[in-house]
């Protein structure tokens, strides 16, 4: 298991605490610039999961993000095959929040 660092993970999380309501109003005012600003978090996110390390999967064999909550890959791809939607929105905040929750109890794992 990778160790991760939270100074690395903590401008992740206030970068989607910045943009997450700017995101909300554009979806409610149905603005096509919400799919930028999605396309940004979607990023962000990502590299959020590549910061916090990675693990080997015993289930599947694979190497899975540390940070990856439960059926993330699958719901990551639901916001990026459904970027338009506000659903979208909905769940990457769902995921962001997971995730922070998950980091927070590893890191205190590891101390």
């Amino acid at each position: 298991m990778n160790r991760f660092s939270k100074e690395l993970l903590t401008p992740h999380y206030e970068k989607w605490d910045l943009v997450k309501e700017k995101i909300e109003k554009l979806y409610n005012l149905n603005d096509k610039e919400a799919i930028t600003f999605m396309e940004l978090a979607i990023r962000d996110y990502e590299q959020l999961l590549e910061y916090g390390g990675s693990e080997l999967n015993k289930r599947t064999g694979k190497i899975d993000p540390l940070l990856i909550p439960l059926n993330g890959e699958e719901r990551l791809q639901f916001v990026k095959d459904r970027i338009a939607s506000h659903y979208a929105h909905i769940q990457l905040d769902a995921l962001y929040t997971e995730t922070k929750k998950k980091a927070a109890r590893l890191f205190v794992m590891n101390k």
